[in-house]
């Protein structure tokens, strides 16, 4: 049976064909965004899997109900948002904001649970375009060069399609968000899912697809990689 990776995309779809019950089937990933997004639409999630059978099972009488750690969670962040800002509140906004200014002092990015990424065109040094667009390649900085960072951090993401060819002139760190990532270095080709990181190093040449769309987090060094193009 095929595996299916439900995105948030899927769950927006069920909705909108007006159905009310996803059932999921062995093989199946459900993305943590996905799940969250059924709660907010009133989507049933009906699990065929089979369940995950853990050997100590003592400590699952005294475990806390999902409701339960969802409440903590979201105190615990809460307040992490207040006292990286200082005492002040961000209200959600289209784009991250950073605190911080200081040598050494931490960075706290505070982003929208549904933020907007641009769309971005990836030039090469001759100035040709990399990115097709088909893709509808998108890219959101975070952390960058101008937060003294000596790292930088964000979000891209884009659809199926013929994908994009890349030359990393800098280190680069990929965490996949949702989605299938297909990234292909000296003829092997990797295939990354929810929760997998990938490193490339510098000097790598590498062509990235997707079987369906993709999120990805990336990492880089130094901070300014565009200018290493």
């Amino acid at each position: 049976m095929e595996k299916r990776i439900i995105s948030k995309f899927d769950i927006e779809s069920v909705k909108a064909s007006g159905q009310t019950v996803l059932r999921l089937e062995p093989g199946d990933t459900l993305t943590p965004l996905a799940r969250d997004t059924a709660m907010e639409l009133g989507i049933k999630i009906e699990d065929s899997r089979e369940p995950v059978v853990h050997a100590d099972t003592t400590a699952s009488a005294s475990a806390p109900s999902d409701d339960k750690l969802e409440a903590i969670v979201k105190a615990v962040l809460e307040k992490m948002g207040a006292s990286s800002a200082q005492g002040q509140t961000c209200a959600p906004c289209a784009t991250p904001k950073v605190y911080g200014s200081r040598p050494g002092q931490l960075k706290y990015a505070k982003m929208p649970r549904d933020f907007e990424m641009p769309q971005v065109e990836l030039r090469d040094a001759a100035g040709v375009l990399r990115n097709p667009p088909e893709i509808d390649f998108r890219l959101l900085d975070v952390i960058t060069i101008d937060d003294s960072a000596s790292i930088s951090g964000g979000f891209m993401s884009w659809h199926k399609g013929p994908g994009f060819s890349w030359t990393l002139n800098y280190d680069e760190i990929d965490y996949i968000v949702e989605g299938r990532m297909e990234i292909t270095c000296e003829g092997k080709t990797i295939y990354a899912d929810p929760g997998d990181t990938v490193f490339i190093p510098k000097g790598s040449s590498v062509h990235w697809n997707t079987p369906t769309w993709v999120k990805v987090y990336y990492v880089t060094f130094p901070s300014n990689w565009a200018d290493q193009i």
